[in-house]
């Protein structure tokens, strides 16, 4: 049994190297070997088949973009499926994330802006418009962080990547954006 695991570990050593070089066919190959395998993984995790199917292509389409720097410090197989989970955790993450914010905004809860409660749901609706005009003043790059975060569920590094900025810039614009929302906001929609 162990010279074929053996076997199967060198033939994918072999093909991750062919990869490497940029070979498409091993690519191929490498992709069939173990897409269902890969996908059937993930799906368990998420109970979706169809967003498992991304995620496992997403995994590959990253390792050919990325196939030069490429390295592989245990086996193939467990390279492929430790950044199965790891697309899939962080889809989970961002769905749990998305959600809330879905959740907060369904609720009318501002409760994110440090804005005081308020049973009144017309008040709270008020509230939520008054905050999302003020938001579509902001300036470009502070209103699509702002937006990109609490809207879409993007995290300040995801942010970050999208708008060609860095971390602590996005930090930044939050700030600000979160400033300028306290400073503007109707104080007697709080009461």
């Amino acid at each position: 049994m162990r010279n074929v695991q053996e076997k199967i570990s060198n033939s994918d050593q072999h093909l991750a190297e062919e990869v490497q070089q940029g070979d498409e066919k091993a690519f191929k190959r490498l992709f069939l070997k173990y897409y269902y395998d890969l996908r059937g993984f993930s799906a368990q995790m998420i109970k979706s088949k169809e967003r498992a199917q991304d995620i496992v292509q997403d995994v590959f389409c990253t390792l050919w973009k990325k196939r030069e720097e490429w390295h592989i410090h245990s086996s193939v197989k467990a390279y492929l499926f430790q950044s199965v989970r790891n697309e899939t955790l962080n889809y989970i993450d961002r769905r749990q994330h998305r959600e809330n914010i879905r959740t907060a905004f369904s609720k009318k809860e501002v409760s994110h802006l440090s804005i005081v409660r308020n049973s009144d749901t017309h008040r709270e609706q008020l509230l939520i418009d008054q905050i999302w005009e003020i938001v579509s003043e902001m300036p470009d790059r502070r209103r699509s962080v702002f937006i990109l975060h609490r809207k879409h569920g993007l995290s300040y590094k995801e942010i970050a990547e999208v708008l060609g900025i860095t971390r602590k810039t996005v930090e930044n614009h939050m700030g600000f954006a979160l400033s300028d929302i306290r400073e503007q906001v109707d104080h007697s929609l709080l009461v």
